[in-house]
Protein backbone atom coordinates (compact mmCIF):
# COMPACT_ATOMS: atom_id res chain seq x y z
CA UNK A 1 0.00 0.00 0.00
CA UNK A 2 2.65 2.18 1.13
CA UNK A 3 5.30 1.82 -1.93
CA UNK A 4 1.85 2.33 -4.57
CA UNK A 5 1.21 5.68 -2.50
CA UNK A 6 4.49 6.71 -3.26
CA UNK A 7 4.35 5.41 -6.92
CA UNK A 8 1.28 7.34 -7.79
CA UNK A 9 2.69 10.26 -6.17
CA UNK A 10 5.74 10.19 -8.07
CA UNK A 11 3.86 9.71 -10.88
CA UNK A 12 1.84 13.05 -9.96
CA UNK A 13 5.17 15.22 -9.29
CA UNK A 14 6.42 13.94 -12.49
CA UNK A 15 3.09 15.62 -14.27
CA UNK A 16 2.86 18.88 -12.00
CA UNK A 17 7.00 19.44 -12.69
CA UNK A 18 6.93 18.28 -16.58
CA UNK A 19 9.69 20.12 -18.46
CA UNK A 20 7.29 21.12 -20.67
CA UNK A 21 5.87 23.78 -18.23
CA UNK A 22 9.47 25.24 -16.72
CA UNK A 23 10.10 28.14 -19.25
CA UNK A 24 6.33 29.32 -18.40
CA UNK A 25 7.50 29.17 -14.42
CA UNK A 26 10.58 30.79 -14.96
CA UNK A 27 8.98 33.76 -16.88
CA UNK A 28 6.86 34.05 -14.07
CA UNK A 29 9.32 33.80 -11.57
CA UNK A 30 11.39 36.77 -13.29
CA UNK A 31 8.60 38.99 -13.47
CA UNK A 32 7.98 38.50 -9.91
CA UNK A 33 10.91 38.92 -8.58
CA UNK A 34 12.91 41.22 -10.49
CA UNK A 35 12.16 45.05 -10.07
CA UNK A 36 14.65 45.92 -12.80
CA UNK A 37 12.48 44.03 -15.86
CA UNK A 38 10.29 46.89 -17.65
CA UNK A 39 8.45 45.60 -20.22
CA UNK A 40 4.73 46.94 -20.88
CA UNK A 41 1.18 44.78 -20.56
CA UNK A 42 1.07 43.74 -23.90
CA UNK A 43 4.63 42.28 -24.40
CA UNK A 44 3.76 40.29 -21.42
CA UNK A 45 1.00 39.30 -23.04
CA UNK A 46 2.41 38.09 -26.40
CA UNK A 47 5.25 36.35 -24.38
CA UNK A 48 2.45 34.54 -22.20
CA UNK A 49 0.86 33.21 -25.23
CA UNK A 50 3.31 32.30 -26.44
CA UNK A 51 5.29 30.16 -23.98
CA UNK A 52 1.58 28.56 -23.57
CA UNK A 53 1.60 27.38 -26.65
CA UNK A 54 4.78 25.89 -26.03
CA UNK A 55 3.41 23.64 -23.44
CA UNK A 56 -0.46 22.83 -24.86
CA UNK A 57 1.45 22.48 -29.28
CA UNK A 58 4.01 20.21 -28.10
CA UNK A 59 1.81 18.50 -25.34
CA UNK A 60 -1.11 17.80 -27.87
CA UNK A 61 1.43 16.80 -30.66
CA UNK A 62 2.80 13.78 -28.62
CA UNK A 63 -0.18 12.82 -26.78
CA UNK A 64 -1.25 12.39 -31.61
CA UNK A 65 1.93 10.53 -31.07
CA UNK A 66 0.53 8.29 -28.75
CA UNK A 67 -2.70 7.39 -30.16
CA UNK A 68 -1.08 6.71 -33.76
CA UNK A 69 1.81 4.49 -31.71
CA UNK A 70 4.68 6.47 -32.61
CA UNK A 71 5.33 6.92 -28.61
CA UNK A 72 4.40 4.90 -25.95
CA UNK A 73 4.08 7.63 -23.56
CA UNK A 74 4.20 11.49 -22.62
CA UNK A 75 7.22 10.96 -20.44
CA UNK A 76 9.26 9.29 -23.42
CA UNK A 77 11.04 6.56 -21.70
CA UNK A 78 12.44 5.10 -24.56
CA UNK A 79 15.29 6.98 -25.43
CA UNK A 80 15.27 6.00 -29.13
CA UNK A 81 11.17 7.07 -29.10
CA UNK A 82 12.66 11.13 -27.83
CA UNK A 83 13.99 12.33 -31.15
CA UNK A 84 10.89 13.60 -32.91
CA UNK A 85 9.28 15.32 -29.99
CA UNK A 86 12.61 16.55 -29.50
CA UNK A 87 12.43 17.88 -32.64
CA UNK A 88 9.14 19.12 -32.50
CA UNK A 89 9.18 20.94 -29.43
CA UNK A 90 12.80 22.99 -30.40
CA UNK A 91 10.71 23.92 -34.08
CA UNK A 92 7.78 25.62 -31.65
CA UNK A 93 10.56 27.51 -29.79
CA UNK A 94 12.46 28.54 -32.71
CA UNK A 95 9.65 29.99 -33.91
CA UNK A 96 8.24 31.58 -30.79
CA UNK A 97 12.14 32.87 -30.69
CA UNK A 98 11.35 34.51 -34.54
CA UNK A 99 8.02 36.25 -33.60
CA UNK A 100 9.12 37.15 -30.78
CA UNK A 101 12.57 39.08 -32.67
CA UNK A 102 10.70 39.81 -35.49
CA UNK A 103 6.90 40.31 -34.61
CA UNK A 104 6.42 40.98 -30.93
CA UNK A 105 6.79 44.31 -29.05
CA UNK A 106 9.83 45.71 -27.71
CA UNK A 107 11.07 42.98 -24.71
CA UNK A 108 14.21 43.27 -22.55
CA UNK A 109 17.46 41.18 -24.28
CA UNK A 110 17.32 38.79 -21.02
CA UNK A 111 14.12 37.56 -23.20
CA UNK A 112 15.50 36.41 -25.68
CA UNK A 113 18.81 35.07 -24.61
CA UNK A 114 16.57 33.19 -22.12
CA UNK A 115 14.14 31.60 -25.03
CA UNK A 116 17.93 31.09 -26.98
CA UNK A 117 19.22 29.16 -23.57
CA UNK A 118 16.08 26.73 -23.82
CA UNK A 119 16.73 25.96 -27.90
CA UNK A 120 20.03 25.12 -26.77
CA UNK A 121 19.53 22.71 -23.78
CA UNK A 122 16.98 20.88 -25.70
CA UNK A 123 19.78 20.75 -28.45
CA UNK A 124 22.69 19.61 -26.39
CA UNK A 125 20.11 16.70 -24.82
CA UNK A 126 19.03 15.83 -28.17
CA UNK A 127 22.70 15.36 -29.35
CA UNK A 128 23.70 13.19 -25.88
CA UNK A 129 20.18 11.44 -26.50
CA UNK A 130 21.62 9.56 -29.50
CA UNK A 131 24.17 7.89 -27.43
CA UNK A 132 23.15 8.32 -23.57
CA UNK A 133 19.32 8.79 -21.85
CA UNK A 134 19.56 12.15 -19.95
CA UNK A 135 16.88 13.62 -17.65
CA UNK A 136 14.17 16.23 -19.71
CA UNK A 137 12.86 16.81 -16.35
CA UNK A 138 15.88 17.90 -14.33
CA UNK A 139 16.95 19.34 -17.26
CA UNK A 140 13.98 21.66 -16.79
CA UNK A 141 14.81 22.22 -12.88
CA UNK A 142 18.71 22.84 -13.90
CA UNK A 143 16.55 25.68 -16.43
CA UNK A 144 14.71 27.46 -13.49
CA UNK A 145 17.58 27.56 -11.32
CA UNK A 146 20.46 28.53 -13.39
CA UNK A 147 17.92 31.44 -14.49
CA UNK A 148 17.39 32.77 -11.19
CA UNK A 149 20.96 32.23 -9.96
CA UNK A 150 21.27 34.53 -13.70
CA UNK A 151 18.85 36.93 -12.33
CA UNK A 152 20.60 37.35 -9.33
CA UNK A 153 24.05 37.94 -10.63
CA UNK A 154 22.64 40.13 -13.38
CA UNK A 155 20.31 42.34 -11.07
CA UNK A 156 21.68 41.79 -7.93
CA UNK A 157 18.34 40.76 -6.96
CA UNK A 158 17.91 38.40 -3.48
CA UNK A 159 16.31 35.40 -4.63
CA UNK A 160 17.47 32.92 -2.16
CA UNK A 161 14.14 32.12 -0.76
CA UNK A 162 12.73 31.30 -4.50
CA UNK A 163 16.06 29.44 -5.40
CA UNK A 164 15.79 27.14 -1.82
CA UNK A 165 12.13 26.23 -3.17
CA UNK A 166 13.14 25.64 -6.63
CA UNK A 167 15.49 23.27 -5.19
CA UNK A 168 13.19 21.59 -3.35
CA UNK A 169 10.72 21.41 -6.51
CA UNK A 170 14.41 19.75 -8.17
CA UNK A 171 14.61 17.34 -5.69
CA UNK A 172 11.11 16.55 -6.04
CA UNK A 173 11.30 15.86 -9.25
CA UNK A 174 14.70 14.33 -8.98
CA UNK A 175 12.71 11.96 -6.63
CA UNK A 176 9.85 11.04 -8.74
CA UNK A 177 11.98 10.04 -11.58
CA UNK A 178 14.23 7.76 -10.09
CA UNK A 179 11.49 6.08 -8.14
CA UNK A 180 9.58 5.63 -11.13
CA UNK A 181 12.57 3.75 -12.83
CA UNK A 182 12.67 6.26 -15.25
CA UNK A 183 16.68 7.34 -15.23
CA UNK A 184 19.69 6.61 -13.42
CA UNK A 185 21.24 8.73 -10.54
CA UNK A 186 24.03 10.00 -13.13
CA UNK A 187 21.04 10.68 -15.66
CA UNK A 188 19.27 12.68 -13.37
CA UNK A 189 22.44 14.85 -12.03
CA UNK A 190 23.44 15.22 -15.98
CA UNK A 191 20.18 17.13 -16.74
CA UNK A 192 20.19 19.26 -13.81
CA UNK A 193 23.35 20.72 -14.27
CA UNK A 194 23.55 21.08 -18.34
CA UNK A 195 20.37 23.20 -17.45
CA UNK A 196 21.89 25.29 -15.17
CA UNK A 197 24.88 25.83 -17.51
CA UNK A 198 23.41 26.50 -20.38
CA UNK A 199 21.06 29.03 -18.45
CA UNK A 200 24.01 30.82 -16.78
CA UNK A 201 26.51 30.70 -19.82
CA UNK A 202 23.87 32.42 -22.72
CA UNK A 203 21.93 34.63 -19.48
CA UNK A 204 24.94 35.55 -17.96
CA UNK A 205 26.99 36.40 -21.37
CA UNK A 206 23.43 37.76 -22.51
CA UNK A 207 23.62 36.01 -25.82
CA UNK A 208 21.03 36.75 -28.27
CA UNK A 209 20.50 36.56 -31.98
Amino acid sequence: MREKFIIQFSKFLSLIFHPLGMPMVIYLLVRWIDPYYIAPVEADFFVFLLLGINIVAPAASILIMIKFKMVSSIDLHDRKERWAPYLLVIFYYILSYAMLRYLGPSLPREVFSFILSVIVSLLLSLGINFFWKISVHMLGQGGVFGSLISLSILHRADVSMIIIACLLMAALTGFSRLRLNAHTHQQVYAGFVLGVICNLVILCGEWFI
